[in-house]
């Protein structure tokens, strides 16, 4: 594909995204159809298939914030020369700064609100986001138990436990519509997490 056409995709690509963007946010998931996208999107329906196979996986496009997720993330094994409380920082802080972007609460409340009865929609987003940063960390905690440099007998659940420390009721505040957070709020918390976790997992003297 040359410069021209890779330049003509990116721009289409983006048009779909917009144009469903604003279809899920005033009518929701059930409500939005693949017509109705292509219309706000001023595209046809067979065009919006070439991109995006499915109404879901357009979707979750959206609320991944079109990124290739799998693409993006680094390697556990390269993460160990690095050291850990900036390793667990960038983590941290990754994960909470999406809520920052009003787009995406959207989005995430427009998930909460249609899981139910679309649970292979919450399913397709953890496992093409969640997960597979989840996958990566409990990897990386694994190392470092291997390397002696933390105590970790289940990384799967130390990974959990970690990103729980990190939300720390930031999630839930937002959901409920209390309020949302600062970045020096989620520096504070990231930081106060990574200090807590590195503490309960040192090595035994």
């Amino acid at each position: 594909m040359n410069a021209a056409s890779s330049k003509l995709t990116d721009t289409k690509r983006a048009q779909i995204l917009s144009g469903a963007r604003a279809m899920f946010m005033e009518h929701g998931f059930a409500s939005t159809s693949v017509e109705k996208i292509a219309k706000a999107a001023g595209v046809s329906k067979g065009t919006i298939y070439n991109y995006f196979p499915s109404k879901e996986i357009l979707f979750v496009a959206l609320v991944t914030g079109e990124c290739d997720c799998e693409a993006q993330l680094p390697n556990a094994a390269d993460l160990m020369a690095a050291p850990i409380e900036n390793v667990l920082t960038q983590f941290g802080s990754q994960c909470l700064e999406g809520l920052l972007h009003e787009d995406q609460q959207r989005l995430f409340r427009i998930v909460l609100a249609e899981v139910m009865q679309f649970p292979q929609l919450g399913q397709l987003i953890e496992s093409t986001g969640p997960a597979l940063s989840m996958s990566v960390l409990a990897e990386y905690l694994t190392k470092l138990d291997q390397a002696g440099q933390l105590n970790i007998p289940h990384p799967k659940l130390a990974a959990e436990q970690f990103m729980a420390l990190c939300d720390a009721g930031i999630i839930r505040r937002m959901q409920l519509s209390v309020g949302n957070p600062t970045q020096d709020e989620i520096d504070l918390q990231v930081a106060s997490a990574v200090k807590l976790f590195i503490n309960g997992y040192a090595p035994s003297a």
